[in-house]
């Protein structure tokens, strides 16, 4: 197997080969002419050396240089990715606030499902003032919910779950009966007008209490009774009595 010789160990040999001539030139074995080609081949031998020796020095400047540069232009182009990255998160950003900001001047959302119902009669291009009622949502489902108004004159016996009475104007509860519901919840402070808003949760829908369904119509007004004591009879007898002699 040839192994591969570097540079010093050639100029190395080759000296030791010029020395052997030299010490044959010295004692008259060679002639002057073939020890002057040794020397001559030796003087080449060692430009080449030489000269290689300075493009490989150069060629590794040069593999300095260009890892240098691949570092700095892997550098740039992450700067660049990061740039880049951070301008379409802005963009997109800006772009969503536009849309959010267009949604609340000129589009109209509903939380819930359901099917529309005008309160009045509307034409095409015609102007709509702020906070003006439009339509309404009829729910698509039949989970209706109640809004009383209570007044707060006793409100501290309103509790959750308790049981409701709805008698309604346009269904006179002498023929259609009433319809039961349960108090979901009520708000803690009063409004304006010194009332509490009460939550109705209706389970058995428009169903009432002579089993006849009633059709739905929006904004349906009647009176509430919530049941705030739920007595024995002979406790409301108790309080009739205590009533009565309170009166005399």
């Amino acid at each position: 197997r040839n192994r591969w010789h570097g540079p010093t160990e050639i100029t190395t040999y080759k000296r030791t080969e010029l020395d052997r001539y030299k010490r044959l030139f010295d004692k008259g074995v060679i002639p002057s002419q073939e020890w002057e080609t040794k020397n001559m081949e030796f003087l080449q031998q060692q430009k080449s050396i030489n000269d290689l020796e300075s493009q490989i020095i150069l060629i590794r400047s040069s593999l300095n240089n260009l890892n240098k540069n691949k570092k700095t232009t892997v550098l740039s182009e992450s700067k660049d990715q990061l740039k880049l990255k951070r301008d379409v998160i802005l963009s997109f950003n800006k772009l969503e606030k536009s849309i959010f900001d267009w949604e609340q001047s000129y589009v109209i959302r509903s939380s819930i499902d359901g099917r529309i119902s005008f309160l009045q009669i509307w034409k095409e291009y015609q102007n709509i003032v702020a906070e003006e009622n439009v339509f309404v949502i009829i729910p698509q489902n039949n989970n209706f919910i109640g809004k009383v108004k209570a007044t707060v004159h006793n409100s501290g016996k309103i509790k959750e779950g308790q049981t409701v009475n709805i008698r309604l104007d346009n269904y006179p509860d002498r023929e259609f009966g009433i319809i039961k519901g349960k108090v979901k919840s009520f708000a803690l402070i009063p409004d304006k007008e010194n009332n509490l808003l009460v939550d109705i949760d209706l389970p058995n829908g428009l169903r009432t209490s002579y089993n006849k369904e009633l059709v739905f119509q929006q904004e349906m007004s009647g009176r509430a009774d919530i049941v705030t004591d739920d007595l024995k009879l002979i406790e409301r007898l108790l309080y009739q009595f205590r009533d009565l002699f309170k009166r005399q």
